[in-house]
């Protein structure tokens, strides 16, 4: 991939040439073109490869988030404009204006704007096989023996006891939390008041009931199918099928759990 980035901007600076190179001979325009892609090939290696393999394990790439998305593409066009900038310095065939930063800027704004959505495919595909694997597994997982679970309601009368079994999933809403659950009867829903933390709390311990978002916590065992995205996962639960959101900082624990009960 980042050779094949290398060779696109080449032919879009024969093609565009965004500097001024009638000053130049051939062979200097040639020279500045190789050098300008070694800066880029070199930038993105560093960037795509070297830097995530030494530090792939720290908490930098742990919980990755939409923030740090931003600011690892900045980065990144941060370290090749450098990478620019120290070049024409040595070479010294042009002096560093504002018209020359606003391209130097411009051009490495490019291999971002290549790789956002070559990331996002890529990410697709990823969870798009990855639903596929744990819609199969599906198949073969059998339910936990049935266990209840007591949600404590700021005000007593709205107390909730369900069969841990038998819960879809809990949803936040503001001070409450919307309860869904599904027994012979059909599908319920209750309102209690208290928070998804502490929902999360009372069900501690039944490790099928698993926060996936910020705020859904859902039983895993009712899960009946999977959908991947670039954001993570849909997964429905229920005969209904109701869809709920799986974060992308949760899937790793998610296919943990999900893999084990």
């Amino acid at each position: 991939m980042i050779f094949a980035i290398s060779l696109i901007l080449l032919l879009l600076f024969f093609l565009f040439r965004p500097f001024d190179l009638q000053v130049l001979n051939s062979h200097e325009k040639y020279s500045l073109f190789g050098g300008l892609i070694v800066v880029i090939f070199l930038g993105l290696s560093i960037n795509l490869l070297l830097i995530p393999a030494f530090l792939s394990g720290t908490q930098l790439f742990k919980n990755w988030t939409v923030l740090k998305e931003i600011l690892w593409n900045i980065w990144i066009i941060f370290t090749i404009a450098s990478g620019y900038f120290i070049y024409f310095q040595l070479i010294g065939h042009f002096s560093f204006s504002f018209y020359i930063l606003v391209k130097v800027l411009i051009l490495s704004a490019i291999p971002v704007s290549i790789l956002i959505p070559y990331n996002r495919t890529r990410l697709l595909k990823m969870h798009l096989q990855s639903a596929l694997e744990l819609n199969r597994y599906l198949k073969e997982k059998t339910n936990p023996s049935p266990r209840i679970i007591h949600l404590k309601s700021d005000y007593e009368k709205d107390d909730l006891s369900v069969d841990a079994n038998e819960l879809l999933f809990i949803r936040s809403a503001n001070n409450y939390i919307e309860v869904f659950w599904q027994d012979r009867k059909g599908t319920h829903a209750q309102m209690v008041r208290c928070t998804l933390k502490c929902a999360e709390e009372a069900g501690k311990a039944y490790p099928f009931l698993f926060k996936c978002h910020r705020a859904f916590i859902v039983n895993i065992h009712q899960v009946c199918r999977l959908e991947g995205n670039s954001q993570g996962y849909v997964i429905y639960v229920g005969e209904e099928q109701h869809p709920v959101s799986v974060s992308r900082k949760y899937i790793p624990q998610f296919k943990e759990i999900f893999y084990k009960i």
